[in-house]
């Protein structure tokens, strides 16, 4: 009976230590939140995405005047000035013109750079919170299969003790202490592993949010019963797709990369037009042996520059802008098979979790347990052997840590497909 009440009192405070999911999600929201304050990934894209932004007006605005100062008609071998009826003092501004439409599409370029890099930011913070959650379920999970192992081996413990004591009074052969002690020392193999696994998920959580290897976070086990209460059907296959289709940004950065190549074939075009620049000269006229009737000069210019070689130079680069157009419509095509492709995995994989969770918490967890009362109330009267009591005592841990892995995966598997899907403004 001792043993028995033992085992009893194992099962119960394994059930007993789990926390309400709502507090996981919360623990989870606020790590996501810090992750995207203080990740160092996260503010070089939102520089990046600064940059773009304030590259915008300059490309759409005119060259800077050119302004030239100079002398004319110094009197040789000493540079004699004002020795001459032809000396000048010049002054010249110029200003070069664009062939009209020219700095507009130069804009657009920028536009759709910035369009991308805003997109870029989007999906960092996208795959940030999935790998937030990915590291935190996975320390979720090694916490919990910890605390179910030393339960687990406290129980072996006093299987020990009691096989030990059975085996001395001869109610019991040697085998069963040695199986017991053999039980307990697996699982302080398999315990060693598992904080190996506790440790490198809490320093994957802290490098996310960027602090230290070793910052504490308050994690508790996950309650598989609770993970399955919440579970609820999801919406069709068929408007998820639909949805990641037009939100992701994964797709805008593709489709920025198209806007940019199109409008890129445009500048290359215009770059095979004529620019004008526009010209004003003065000329000063110094006092000249006394005479100071001498007048200054102003000239206008105009000036076109004449694209002979566009042939080998815009044209052929318009070519290029058109090769990196049809390859860039290329990559998002691309970019959304395998978006499709993720997105209809991920969603098969949550509802595999589903149905495994259900089956787990629903059928084999309190079959698992009542197989092992069964055992043990026939190991009390001398109908079982101790090895078959330790074997289906094993096979319900086992069960629990499965179904605590399984709920970590749904859990992560359901972020997942939140990211994927989640529209803008949302991480």
């Amino acid at each position: 009976m001792q043993f028995r009440q033992l085992m009893l009192t194992a099962l119960a405070l394994t059930m007993a230590c789990v926390s309400p999911a709502g507090a996981q999600d919360s623990l989870l929201q606020s790590l996501i939140g810090e992750a995207l304050a203080r990740n160092p990934t996260l503010a070089q894209r939102q520089a990046a995405v600064r940059a773009a932004t304030l590259r915008i007006r300059p490309a759409g605005t005119l060259p800077d005047p050119r302004l030239s100062l100079g002398v004319m008609d110094l009197q040789m071998p000493h540079f004699d000035f004002n020795q001459s009826d032809f000396t000048e003092v010049d002054a010249e501004l110029s200003q070069e013109i664009p062939w009209p439409g020219t700095l507009g599409a130069r804009s657009g370029v920028m536009r759709a750079a910035g369009a991308g890099a805003r997109a870029e930011e989007g999906a960092a913070r996208r795959e940030l919170a999935t790998a937030m959650a990915v590291a935190y379920y996975r320390l979720e999970y090694t916490v919990t299969a910890l605390e179910t192992l030393r339960h687990q081996r406290e129980l072996l413990e006093a299987a020990v003790q009691l096989s030990t004591t059975r085996y001395a009074t001869g109610a019991a052969p040697q085998s069963d202490p040695l199986q017991a002690k053999l039980a307990r020392d697996r699982l302080r193999s398999e315990e060693l592993a598992l904080e190996s696994a506790r440790v490198a998920a809490l320093a994957a959580v802290n490098a996310l949010r960027n602090r230290a290897p070793e910052d504490t976070v308050t994690v508790t086990p996950i309650d598989p019963a609770a993970v399955r209460a919440r579970v609820a059907s999801g919406p069709p296959a068929d408007s998820v797709l639909a949805l990641a289709l037009a939100t992701h940004p994964r797709l805008a950065i593709r489709r920025a990369a198209v806007d940019a190549a199109t409008r890129t074939i445009q500048v290359e075009r215009l770059g095979a037009r004529p620019d004008f620049t526009l010209g004003v000269r003065y000329g000063l006229r110094p006092a000249f042996g006394g005479i100071y009737s001498q007048p200054d000069f102003f000239s206008v210019f105009v000036g076109l520059r004449l694209p002979v070689w566009a042939w080998r130079k815009q044209n052929r680069l318009a070519d290029a802008a058109r090769a990196d157009s049809s390859g860039a419509a290329a990559s998002l095509r691309d970019a959304e098979l395998q978006l499709s492709r993720e997105v209809t995995e991920t969603a098969a994989r949550v509802q595999a979790s589903q149905q495994r969770l259900a089956l787990l918490v629903d059928g084999v967890l309190p079959t698992a347990q009542g197989t092992v009362e069964s055992v043990m109330r026939s190991y009390q009267v001398g109908r079982a052997e101790f090895l078959t009591l330790l074997s289906v005592e094993d096979a319900r841990f086992r069960a629990e840590l499965e179904a605590a892995d399984v709920a970590a995966d749904y859990l992560t598997q359901l972020v997942m497909l939140r990211q994927l899907t989640a529209g803008e403004g949302q991480p």
